[in-house]
């Protein structure tokens, strides 16, 4: 199998190992000139241009950090749709419903293109254990069966045009950012009160609090204080402005949304405090700040007394 992809960040190089394990032969771009390295030394042939990846191979993935990125990908100076062996597209990133349909209607006629919007990390890239969300024509969501079976440990067709995967993926990632903005509050608020954090998750991680907000990496991530969970600040934003422009887009009122808007207001906040670039755990920062309380792991806070 012949597969292309362009981006090799941190989702897009976990996919990159996670096919190259599965012996695809695989051809890759990114501006990373170190990335580009560290996938051909797992075995993939490197590109200078997106279109060189999609003169070699019939199915490209895009797995890119914005939309202007994945503009320039598709339709830029030696761009996907300029390929001579393209037949399927695959939009891993995450640009949005409108963008997705747009770039449908450039596609058309050189090639299918496919919304894939992906749920899980990179560590579930690299163990073939992402979920994925699919909208496009039956027929080609049928030919891209073997890849999306190597990537992904369940996947849900819900749409057959493109821009409703995109849709169901802004969905899943404002839950995702309400779910910590609200568990870091509450777990400041809950040491503020005298409980131990580590108490505190382990009661809620059985209990009626339960969320993704409070995951393990998550978790290791704010009581070590190193805050390196995964993904930026700045990523999570992008997809909050997404789903908010696509409500006004749709004449959706945000006054119908109270708790979200203010969710979104707590990570804009961290964005414009020059936080983009850290990891997302580092949220809580902003409300520890406020309350002036550290949440620490207990072993953690030992070594600072002492």
């Amino acid at each position: 199998m012949k597969i292309g992809l362009i981006g090799l960040g941190n989702m897009g190089g976990a996919i990159a190992e996670r096919l190259l394990k599965q012996g695809v032969e695989l051809y890759v771009c990114d501006l990373d000139r170190e990335a580009c390295e560290r996938a051909r030394a797992q075995g993939a042939v490197i590109c200078a241009m997106p279109g060189d990846v999609a003169d070699r191979a019939p199915t490209v993935i895009g797995c890119l950090p914005t939309v202007r990125a994945v503009e320039a990908v598709l339709n830029g100076p030696g761009g996907v749709l300029q390929g001579q062996a393209i037949s399927y597209y695959v939009e891993m990133s995450t640009i949005g419903p409108a963008s997705a349909a747009q770039h449908a209607e450039q596609a058309e006629g050189r090639c299918s293109y496919i919304d894939a919007a992906i749920s899980g990390g990179s560590g579930a890239a690299a163990a073939g254990q992402l979920v994925i969300m699919l909208a496009g024509a039956p027929d080609a969501l049928a030919e891209l069966t073997p890849l999306v079976d190597m990537l992904s440990s369940r996947h849900f067709v819900v749409g057959d045009k493109p821009g409703q995967a995109q849709a169901m993926k802004l969905v899943n990632n404002l839950l995702a950012a309400a779910n910590m903005a609200n568990s870091f509050e509450a777990l400041t608020l809950g040491v503020a009160m005298g409980l131990r954090p580590e108490t505190i998750v382990e009661v809620v991680n059985v209990s009626s609090g339960q969320n993704t907000g409070l995951v393990e990496r998550r978790v290791k991530a704010i009581l070590s204080r190193r805050f390196d969970s995964g993904p930026k600040i700045d990523l999570l934003v992008k997809d909050i402005d997404l789903a908010f422009k696509q409500a006004a887009a749709i004449d959706f009122p945000v006054g119908a949304l109270p708790s979200l808007s203010g969710m979104a207001e707590l990570w804009n906040r961290a964005a414009a405090n020059g936080m983009g670039t850290d990891d997302v755990s580092a949220l809580i920062r902003l409300v520890e700040d406020a309350a002036n309380v550290e949440v620490a792991g207990t072993d953690q806070a030992e070594a600072v007394d002492e």
